[in-house]
């Protein structure tokens, strides 16, 4: 069981890489060496992130370093101590090789800023309270077509595609699939997180407000765990994480993505009795 977890739970798009940014040099939060570990969306919703990492790793130290490898089936048959970072590339995904990512732990808490945690639903987010002792989550929301929007831009941006020379059909077919309109399907993810946690441990923010606030929505973390301030550089309050290149997507894109996604403008709206001004579709 790990004592105190910090996690972002999304939205995928929102902020999430910036804020992380921010946090990573604090003294009080430990992270491990990647901002998105992705175990409790492989345990529950059977994505693959996690594994593929583990499986380029084994395969570039086969390519590179083989007889490590060797060496390390060698000691374990014969009960020898084993290279510790390859037991933790070679264990089994559970709980246990969870928790030990941040068995030398220094500070208050252990952080995994995973989007794809907003989809694993109200078992998933049970799971996340066994296994900590004490938890504080974080969920930033952005418009949710502007959000979906944007990650069909960065979808094709890290497969090095130009998306002006996409054809209309293959990004209709993104457009639709399940994860790109799930992501911003916030009303599902806080029903679950309200469901599960209590009011305390769970803080809600706005995307368009935390970049048109930086150093106050800062002061809003640290204060939500209880955990010392800091003071951004003006480096960081220009800086703009990850982004994407600006791009107007075809108008059948648009509107497929507001026809999936309209309902959630009030979902949100009803249960937060405010969202941003700039969110398009409200009634």
């Amino acid at each position: 069981m790990i004592d105190n977890l910090f996690l972002c739970v999304g939205a995928q798009k929102a902020g999430t890489t910036w804020l992380h940014s921010q946090l990573s040099s604090h003294s009080q939060i430990t992270f491990t060496n990647v901002k998105e570990i992705h175990y409790f969306n492989t345990i529950h919703n059977g994505s693959i992130l996690l594994t593929q990492r583990k499986v380029e790793h084994i395969e570039r130290l086969i390519k590179n370093n083989k007889f490590a490898l060797m060496q390390y089936f060698t000691n374990l048959s014969r009960g020898l101590p084993v290279d510790e970072k390859l037991r933790k590339l070679l264990s089994p995904v559970d709980d246990k090789w969870y928790c030990d990512l941040f068995k030398d732990k220094k500070g208050i808490y252990a952080a995994d800023f995973s989007p794809e945690y907003a989809l694993i639903g109200e078992e998933g987010f049970r799971h996340v309270r066994r296994l900590s002792q004490n938890r504080k989550i974080v969920f930033i929301m952005r418009d949710p077509i502007s959000r979906a929007a944007s990650a069909i831009r960065y979808f094709y941006k890290t497969k090095g595609t130009d998306i002006s020379v996409v054809p209309i059909d293959e990004m209709t077919k993104l457009a639709e699939t399940p994860t790109i309109i799930q992501m911003s399907s916030y009303g599902d993810t806080i029903t679950h997180l309200d469901k599960v946690f209590d009011g305390k441990d769970v803080k809600y923010l706005f995307y368009e407000d935390m970049m048109s606030n930086k150093q106050e929505h800062i002061e809003k973390i640290t204060t939500f765990l209880e955990i010392n301030n800091i003071k951004l550089s003006e480096s960081s309050l220009e800086k703009r994480v990850n982004e994407t290149e600006s791009f107007e997507l075809p108008l059948r894109i648009s509107e497929i993505l507001a026809e999936r996604l309209t309902h959630v403008y009030d979902e949100v709206s009803n249960r937060f009795k405010y969202v941003p001004k700039s969110w398009r579709y409200l009634s």
